[in-house]
This record gives C-alpha cells, structure tokens and sequence, in this order.
C-alpha cells in the first residue's frame, strides 16, 4: 500500500506546478455544478475546462466527477479531494497575500542585537512604544556586549555604540554618547570634589579593565596621556560599574544613557564636565544589510528610534544646564 502511494506521490511531483490550475477548474466546476458555467466564470472555453478535469483525474488516477445528462456527482475521492483543495489554496492565497502586505505593513519577527546596557536601559521600553503602533511586530534580541557578526548571525539591525562604525554594512547614525566621570553625594562629601583630571588619581576609582580609551588626559602637545587611577574595583560589566557608584563606592566613567536618570534624581553627580571623558568621540549607529531595509519593521523601528531618541536624547537633557556638586 505505501509502495502505491509513494508511486502516485512520485507522478504528482513532476506536474505539481500544473496540478493547481487543475485543482482551481476542479472547484469552479463543482461551484457551478456545470462546465459551460465554470468555463465562462474561468474565462475559458468547456473544452478546455473538461480537459483540465481529465487530465487531474489521469493524474490521480481516479474518477472525481460522474456526468450526467443532468447533474455532476462527486465520487467519493472527489469530495475528500475537494475538502482538501478549498483549504490548500485559501491557505495559499492568504500567505501570498501576507508576503504581499511585507512591503507596506510592518510585521513579523524584528531580530536585533546590542550592548547589554543599552539592552537593559533604553531597548525595552523603546520597543514598548513602537509597538503600540506596530502591534504585529514581535522582538528578538541578543543582548551582547561582544559584536555580532551580521554576515553570520540572523539579526535584522545591530545597535552599536563606536567611534569607528564598519564600513561593510549599511548604517544610520541615531545619536552621539557622552560619558562623564560621577559619583554619589556620600562620596564625594566623604572624599572630596576632584577639580582637574589630574585629581582623579587621588581618588577611588571603578574601572572596566576592557576599556581601553578612558580615564586619559589630553596633555599640553594635545596628545593623551593615561591617568594613574586608584582601581578600588574592577568589573567587565558597565551595570555592575553603575551599581557601584550607586552604592558609594567611587567615580566611574560611564555613557550618559546610562546615568541620565540618576544624575536627575540626584543619586549621581556629573563632575569634571568641561573634560572629554573619553579620548574618542562615540554615537549610537543602526547596523543592517541594505536588502533588509526594503522590510517595513526594519526601516519603520530605525525610523523610530531616530525620532524617539533624537540628537539631543532624553538622558542627557541635564546637560542643558550642568551644575556640579
């Protein structure tokens, strides 16, 4: 029985581009109950209708419709063929229809990558607010600090916070990061202000040892030099460094996205503020494969990220009018 049916599966293959033209005459045909009615619906001749219906049936190699002068009846293997071939090609026009609608209406899966902190800090709630006018796009992400490679990973956009944005993808600049040295109120009444970067190096310092472009100090050839920081901590995470100067523990130097909210409430103070924190200038980019910007979720959520982030982001809006402690 199996070697029968793979045999007549084996035959179907080799017309299965043919067989739905066969199937849609087949349904017509029993809509109407009649070939010259089919034919003039399908806009085709009954000759043509009829052999369209023989050739289905020496395919399948079954009879599908008994004629009368009359009436057509359906066999019994033409009313199970018939259940099946309604919904096989409703589900066919509805997903054509669906990848149709890709090119106006965002939907689907967004796949997307970034830096731990940006991730836990900003992403979620930007996604948030997209989606109350994208309900139907869902989110991927890939919280990583390492950089993804977009060649080798599924992702639809990276968001990448670097002074030196590849050149092998397409890229949209959303906004420039700022980092600034802070601490706590607690610490700095309990060790002082620093009031030149060279002060730094009597202080208590929270340091990311991956980082390799702060803690410097332009020198008087304007090349930079590395500050000789007092490392009272060490971690390779930006949140731990955060909960740390939370906590008291020293001055850290860290992206403004990061400390916007905490400098408003007053938990952190900015200080040193005239100085570059950083021996490079950074931004925040939007990294994708230019076919993949065709695709309405990705370039309506870069869109919006660059409206809803903007030049003068949110958390830096303290810097407005910078006051140190």
């Amino acid at each position: 029985m199996s070697s029968n049916k793979n045999a007549a599966l084996a035959k179907l293959k080799i017309d299965n581009y043919s067989i739905f033209h066969h199937l849609k005459t087949f349904i017509k045909v029993v809509e109407c109950n009649s070939f010259s009615a089919a034919a003039h619906k399908l806009n085709l001749t009954p000759s043509s209708v009829s052999r369209s219906i023989s050739q289905l049936e020496d395919q399948l190699g079954v009879v599908l419709l008994k004629r009368t002068t009359r009436t057509l009846i359906l066999t019994e293997p033409g009313q199970y063929l018939l259940f099946r071939a309604q919904r096989l090609l409703e589900e066919l026009d509805e997903s054509l229809a669906n990848i149709a609608s890709f090119n106006h209406h965002p939907q689907g899966k967004l796949r997307v990558t970034c830096s731990i902190a940006f991730g836990v800090c900003h992403l979620m709630r930007i996604y948030s607010e997209y989606r109350q006018d994208n309900p139907d796009v869902t989110l991927g992400v890939d919280l990583n600090d390492q950089n993804v490679n977009l060649n080798e990973e599924n992702f639809d956009i990276a968001l990448r916070i670097t002074a030196h944005p590849p050149t092998n993808f397409a890229l949209r600049k959303i906004c420039k990061i700022n980092w600034v040295y802070c601490a706590s109120r607690d610490y700095f009444a309990r060790c002082g202000i620093p009031q030149r970067l060279e002060d730094l190096e009597q202080h208590d310092c929270l340091i990311n040892p991956n980082v390799s472009d702060n803690w410097r100090y332009q020198n008087v050839n304007g090349g930079f030099s590395a500050l000789k920081v007092k490392s009272i901590i060490e971690v390779n995470s930006t949140l731990g460094l955060l909960h740390a100067a939370l906590h008291h523990q020293g001055i850290v130097s860290l992206p403004t996205y990061m400390l916007g909210d905490s400098i408003a409430r007053g938990e952190l103070v900015p200080v040193l503020t005239e100085y570059s924190a950083r021996e490079n200038d950074y931004s925040l980019y939007a990294l994708y494969h230019p076919g993949h910007y065709q695709d309405p979720k990705v370039r309506s959520f870069i869109d919006f990220l660059v409206e809803s982030i903007g030049e003068n982001p949110d958390w830096d809006r303290w810097m407005q009018s910078p006051g140190e402690a």
